[in-house]
Order: C-alpha cells, then structure tokens, then sequence
C-alpha cells in the first residue's frame, strides 16, 4: 500500500512539473520584439536617450507619444528649395499665390524658350558691351551667372571698358499682376563694388509708361548695404519713386537673398527675405492706375558703371551676380 501511495505521488509530481513548464513556455512565446525593446532610463530633466544619443523629451502624463522624424539640416545660403505651388499671401488677404512661370536654372544651358540673350550691343548711360558669351553669361550647378569683366571690347561704333550680360522675356512671357521673386547673391561688397550695379526688374511690353523695379543692388561703400525697390512714370514727364532698404544686418552680398515684389490692381508690395519694406499704391501714387495696368515682361541684367559712378582700380572684376531662381506666381 506504501509504495503503491509513492508511485501516485511521484506520478502526480511529475504532472504537477510539466503543467508550470507549458505555464512558462506560453508566457515567454507570447511576449513580442517591440515588448522586448530596451527602454533608456529618463534623465532628471524628464528625457530620455535613445540609442543613437539624440534627446528625446517625455510627453505630459495623459497626453498620446507620438513619433517625430529627424528631419534634416536647414539648407545654406547655397542650396534652393523646390519652388512651391503656393506660395501663400505674404499680404494676408485674397486667395493664396500659384507658381505660374519660373526657372531654377538647373541645365547646362540658358533656357531659350524663356529668355532672350543680348549680344553684340550696349547701354548709352553705362560703360559695358552686353555680350552673350560664357565669359559673361554661364549657368551650371543650379545657378544663373551674369559675369562682369573688366576688358575692352568694340560694340559696334563703341569701345567699351568692360563686358556684361543681360537678360529679358521680350516676346517669350509677360503678366499683368503677379509676384515677382529672385533669390540672388549681389557681388557687392564694401570696398570693391564701385560702379556695379545688378539688377531685376519689369518694362511693359508696349514699350510706354511705367518701369517696376523688383531690386536694383547698388555697389559702392555708400550703397553696398542697401537694395532700391523702385517704380518709375517714364517720359513726359518722368517721374520716379523709390525707397533703398538698408539691410539691418549684413549686406546683399553676404549671401543669397530673396526679392520679392507683388502687384495687384491698385498696390505694388515690395519684400526682402520675406519682410516687408515699402508700398506704393492709388494715394501715394496719382498716375498709379495710368501705368500699371498692362502686360509687362522680365529684365535681368547686370551694368557696370552709370550714376554710381565708373569702377575705381578696388572693383574686384570678374564680378558674379548669381541667381538662384526665378519665380512668378498669380492669384488664381
């Protein structure tokens, strides 16, 4: 009967056993990778580390964890951005701005089917020869150049000093209202830019009245900080109203800048990195409505001398002015 008693109770041992092992078997199978992952103890300042080092702060108690991608780095003054669809109403009213025209001068080639070159001619109040060469124009790495140079060089019965380029959409694209924005580098700095003068501006197409300056950049120790937004009543009379923003701190050479100007029926809206500078409108401006009511096409170009004065032997030459974008954008 004893032993009979030590076989059962052996026997039931051995059940009791194998039931606390399947108990630890299922326990561990069901415990996932996620589960498993270690988890940074928190610092005093309520974060944690994860284990490439980066902070990351606990959520308030009761509030959702959720995941945050690192993004990277902000871009350099080097580096554009991808040209938006919208591009929002830096004036706060109306629908919000569309991308209707631009160029990021990605290529290895002036885009032809957007601008016009002038070769071979000159300006009567500047003392460059407007050439189309790749001494004077080029375009690579995501950049436009418009290149001064001091040399002589005959355009037709003149002999000019130095040589330059200019730009213009004359036939090719022209709007009437719109934004008007170029990211640029001007070659101007202070003590060796006398008598360069870059600048983007619009002309209207039927050749009269009205001339808007997106930004004119000055060179010169009296000029070099500050960029000219301008509008002008040409002929009969001519008149002319401009305002020359001095950059608060650094200068339009510093670095690439963004100009921007918008113009709707009744207002013309100038800014600078996305800061508002001026405004011309019907009670500042008699013959606003007179002038600024037709289609007008872009002008790009770079002059070397004029009223600045000529280059002195400090003008740094080759001079680069180096364009990033240009983008035109309307209200829908």
């Amino acid at each position: 009967m004893s032993s009979r008693l030590s076989v059962a109770l052996a026997a039931v041992g051995v059940l009791v056993m194998l039931a606390a092992a399947t108990v630890i078997i299922l326990k561990v199978s069901s415990t996932s990778d996620e589960d498993r992952t270690p988890v940074s103890a928190p610092t005093s300042s309520g974060a944690s580390r994860t284990p490439d080092g980066t902070s990351v702060t606990a959520p308030p108690t009761g509030e959702p964890t959720t995941t945050t991608s690192t993004s990277a780095p902000p871009p350099t003054t080097s580096r554009k951005s991808s040209p938006p669809n919208d591009s929002g109403s830096s004036s706060g009213g109306g629908s919000a701005w569309r991308l209707v025209w631009s160029d990021e001068f990605n290529g290895s080639t002036i885009n032809m089917s957007k601008w016009n070159i002038r070769d071979n001619t000159y300006l009567d109040h500047d003392k460059a020869c407007i050439t189309g060469r790749s001494q004077n124009l080029s375009i690579g790495g995501g950049h436009l150049k418009l290149i001064a140079q001091r040399e002589n060089r005959q355009c037709w019965s003149q002999n000019r000093q130095y040589t330059t380029s200019y730009l213009d959409t004359i036939g090719k694209a022209s709007w009437t209202y719109g934004a008007f924005e170029i990211r640029a580098k001007s070659p101007n700095g202070p003590t060796n830019s006398q008598g360069l003068w870059p600048a983007f501006w619009l002309r209207p197409d039927d050749g009269g009245k009205g001339e808007i300056d997106v930004t004119e950049l000055p060179g010169g120790a009296s000029y070099y900080q500050a960029a000219t937004a301008s509008i002008f009543y040409q002929y009969e009379p001519r008149v002319k109203q401009d305002y020359r923003y001095t950059f608060k701190s650094g200068y339009p050479g510093d670095g690439f800048h963004v100009y921007r100007t918008e113009w709707e029926p009744g207002v013309l809206r100038w800014y600078i990195d996305g800061v508002k500078i001026w405004q011309r409108d019907r009670s500042t401006t008699p013959w606003f409505d007179e002038v600024f009511n037709k289609p007008y096409h872009l002008r790009l170009n770079f002059q070397v001398g004029g009223w600045l004065g000529d280059p002195n032997s400090a003008t740094a030459f080759p001079a680069e002015f180096v364009v990033d974008y240009v983008r035109i954008y309307q209200r829908p």
